[in-house]
C-alpha cells in the first residue's frame, strides 16, 4: 500500500469539513446543556444553602423551645412541692390542734372525775366521823374502848376505799 497524498489531502479536508461542521451544530448545544446543568447546579447549592439555614433557625427554636419547657417544668415541679409541704404543714397543724383538743377535753373530763371522788370521799369521811363521834359519845370515855372504836372505823375507811 502505497502512500497517496491526494487521498490523504481529501480525507484530511473531510475530517476539518467534520470538526467546523460538529462545531457549528454540536457545540451551541453542548454550551446550553452545560449551562443548564450549571445553573441547575447552582440553584441546587442555593436551595441546600437556604434549607441549611432553615433547618439550623429551626434547631435554635426548638432548643430554645426546649429550654423553656425545662423551666416551666422545674417551676411547675417547685410549686407543686411547695403546695405539698404547705398542705402536709396545714395537715400536721390540725392534727396537733386536735389532738391538743382531746387532750384538754380529756383533762378537763379527768379534773370533774377527781373533784367527784373528792366530793364523794368527803361526804363518807364526813359520815364516817359522824359515826365515830356518835360511838366515841354512845361509849365510855375510856381511852381503851375509844382507841378500839378508831380502829375500826379505820378498818372500815380502808374497806370502802377498796
Amino acid at each position: 500500500m502505497e502512500f497517496q497524498s491526494n487521498i490523504f489531502i481529501l480525507q484530511l479536508i473531510t475530517f476539518g469539513l467534520g470538526l467546523v461542521l460538529s462545531y457549528f451544530i454540536y457545540v451551541p448545544y453542548l454550551k446550553g446543556w452545560m449551562t443548564d446543568r450549571r445553573k441547575n447546579i447552582e440553584s441546587q447549592i442555593e436551595s441546600a444553602a437556604k434549607n441549611q439555614k432553615e433547618a439550623e433557625a429551626l434547631r435554635l427554636d426548638l432548643e430554645r423551645k426546649m429550654r423553656e419547657l425545662d423551666e416551666k417544668t422545674q417551676s411547675t415541679l417547685a410549686q407543686a412541692r411547695a403546695e405539698a409541704d404547705q398542705q402536709r404543714t396545714d395537715m400536721v397543724n390540725a392534727a396537733r390542734k386536735e389532738s391538743d383538743r382531746i387532750l384538754e377535753e380529756t383533762r378537763v373530763s379527768l379534773e370533774q372525775e377527781k373533784k367527784a371522788a373528792l366530793q364523794a370521799v368527803r361526804a363518807e369521811v364526813g359520815g364516817l366521823a359522824v359515826t365515830i363521834a356518835e360511838k366515841i359519845l354512845r361509849s365510855s370515855v375510856d381511852a381503851k374502848a375509844q382507841q378500839k372504836l378508831i380502829d375500826e372505823s379505820l378498818k372500815e375507811l380502808g374497806a370502802k376505799k377498796n
